[in-house]
């Protein structure tokens, strides 16, 4: 009996290639519908009331003599217009983004933590400055920080070491303030 005869390579070879290149298709095919199905998924919570949060129900320990409501409608209006009333948790930039607009706060030294958690809830966690120094302005007395950085007006004065010399017109509330000797005598009393 006559051996049978097997098929040419070429032959196979285009039989093996063509079912690889279907099965890839269709794995492509499958993944893009994954892909496809995850974005209108994602779509749809962005849309969804359910993922934002008032800014006003952060929750955070304020600076001592003010409370949390008024300083974070502060934040807002130092951080305007970086950060919305409504915040969305699903924002994947959410943090950093409450961390510089908390950061402009004049009673902001440090933004330590920022947490979002999957209750929505949003906390955020501060190292507030430290009055150290009153310092003439004019007919006001105004207070400083242990590195020079001016603070908001009705910040405590009270007990507080007075500038004895002739200060330079600050550069503005939450900034150094400019006058090389009253930066020099607040960082010494804050040693």
């Amino acid at each position: 009996m006559p051996p049978k005869s097997l098929p040419d390579k070429p032959a196979r070879y285009k039989r093996w290639l063509l079912k690889s290149t279907l099965l890839l298709l269709v794995i492509a095919l499958f993944l893009g519908g994954i892909i496809v199905a995850g974005r209108r998924g994602m779509d749809h919570l962005w849309l969804s009331d359910r993922y934002y949060v008032a800014f006003t129900n952060i929750e955070c320990n304020p600076p001592a003599g003010m409370d949390k409501q008024r300083f974070l409608e502060e934040v807002l209006y130092y951080a305007s217009p970086q950060l919305p009333e409504r915040l969305h948790v699903l924002d994947d930039d959410l943090a950093d983004q409450l961390r510089a607009g908390f950061a402009k706060h004049p009673w902001v030294e440090e933004v330590n933590h920022v947490e979002i958690k999957p209750t929505m809830q949003i906390h955020v966690t501060l190292t507030h400055r430290t009055p150290v120094l009153a310092v003439k302005v004019g007919a006001k007395v105004r207070a400083v920080d242990g590195t020079g950085v001016l603070l908001p007006e009705g910040a405590p004065t009270i007990g507080l070491r007075i500038y004895e010399g002739d200060a330079k017109t600050p550069q503005g509330t939450g900034l150094r303030w400019g006058d090389p000797n009253v930066e020099a005598a607040a960082r010494k009393l804050k040693k």
